[in-house]
């Protein structure tokens, strides 16, 4: 789909580049019959009613070329002419242009042919960019579900290992009860918690196995899913983020690209208004040769020269404001587009100031959960001893497994949210 759209991006500046090449063509207009009754007055005053029938065919070819510089455009024909007339007598005539060369051109109208390819320039290096944010869009996707899969993937193992640990609590916890230091309310609550772990184990298979479809979606049945799960992202060096890194991020954006040529376009269409809008002419003038004659084999035989120069004028006297509006609407629109740059800029430095915010919460997880980490997990091993000596309650031994795993599951969702804030810039 990226390299589809990137394509007709392409064609479509070909296309705009294709009126200032030269065009050629041929046409041509097989016999056209065409039969009608003409009244013919006579001397005495009496109408005659005449039958006239008769055939046109043409044959022609014309070139042209587009002149950028003035707007105005070249043209060179050449054509060939038969006319057959059948009523009352069949008669064949040829006419011929044996060349007329031709040159058109507006005066005080504004010169789009010249602002053509300027325009097309900034469209291209806007569309590569937009381009390029579509793939890195698809690449944070992708970053997405990997970081979601590993995140997944360790916490189901971390369960996985509470669940292989909790029957050698429950064995410890039904000899405390044989002891009466247990109630069988305390027994009942660790099967329950068993249970809990493995639905959640269970629940948490169900998203790995919708992450691995959807990792298998977009980068292949081949893709390593084993080498994805092993990835180890607490030890990847974390990159040091700062303002001006994070502006000249969102001064590439494709974004800031389109504001600057929509001021471009508005100016333009000023300008196209201005000149349009008032009194409007344009030149013509050829110069070519051609014949008229009975048979084929005569029609180029001493050709007769041809000259034509016309100016036209136009004068709008009430247009019913339409010139007028015209332009306030042009200025209107080149006013909305430097406030929407405007507006733009002002977004970019809020959302570089909150991501550098998000940053820093990140930050301060990462440490704070680090640090409460291993005073949480000797916490839980050592509650989990008094548990099973018979000093504490089942409330208590759960709540430092629980806090323990909290912590856990925080340290490793502030690892997956930096990378995925790190791969997520959108401005």
């Amino acid at each position: 789909m990226l390299r589809l759209s990137k394509e007709q991006q392409g064609y479509q500046a070909r296309l705009q580049l294709a009126s200032l090449k030269p065009n050629l063509s041929l046409t041509s207009n097989l016999p056209g019959y065409t039969r009608s009754i003409n009244s013919i007055t006579q001397p005495d005053g009496s109408l005659k009613f005449q039958t006239q029938s008769q055939a046109y065919s043409t044959l022609g070819i014309t070139a042209s070329q587009a002149i950028p510089l003035s707007g105005g455009r070249l043209s060179l024909v050449s054509g060939l002419n038969r006319i057959d007339l059948f009523d009352p007598a069949r008669t064949t005539n040829w006419s011929s242009n044996l060349f007329i060369l031709s040159y058109s051109q507006p005066l005080l109208q504004y010169n789009e042919l010249k602002n053509l390819r300027p325009n097309v320039l900034p469209t291209q290096i806007l569309n590569t960019a937009q381009n390029r944010k579509r793939q890195q869009q698809l690449k944070q996707q992708i970053t997405a579900l990997i970081l979601d899969y590993v995140l997944t993937s360790t916490q189901i193992e971390n369960a996985r290992n509470q669940i292989t640990e909790q029957p050698k609590t429950n064995s410890r916890a039904k000899n405390i009860m044989q002891a009466g230091k247990l109630l069988q309310e305390d027994i009942d609550l660790l099967q329950l918690e068993l249970k809990r772990a493995k639905n959640s184990v269970q629940n948490m298979g169900q998203s790995l196995e919708t992450l691995a479809a959807q990792l298998v979606y977009h980068l292949g049945a081949d893709v390593n899913l084993a080498e994805i799960k092993g990835l180890d992202i607490a030890k990847w060096s974390r990159p040091s983020i700062d303002r001006d890194s994070l502006l000249a991020l969102a001064q590439s954006d494709p974004t800031g690209l389109q504001n600057t040529q929509a001021i471009l376009l508005a100016q333009q269409d000023v300008d196209r208004q201005r000149q349009n809008s008032g009194l409007s002419a344009s030149f013509d003038v050829s110069f070519g040769y051609n014949q008229r004659a009975d048979d084929l084999g005569s029609i180029y035989q001493n050709p007769l020269d041809r000259q034509m120069g016309t100016i036209s004028v136009s004068v709008p006297i009430l247009d019913g404001g339409r010139a007028k509006y015209n332009q306030l609407l042009a200025q209107n629109s080149f006013e909305t587009a430097k406030l929407q740059k405007q507006i733009a800029e002002q977004t970019i430095n809020q959302q570089v100031e909150n991501i550098l915010r998000q940053y820093a919460q990140i930050e301060n997880n990462i440490i704070l959960a680090k640090g409460s980490l291993t005073i949480a997990k000797q916490r839980a091993n050592r509650y989990k001893n008094l548990f099973e000596a018979g000093k504490i309650t089942i409330d208590q031994y759960l709540q430092a497994v629980n806090y323990y795993q909290g912590i856990e599951f925080d340290l490793q969702s502030a690892y997956v949210n930096f990378w995925k804030l790190k791969y997520s810039y959108q401005f």
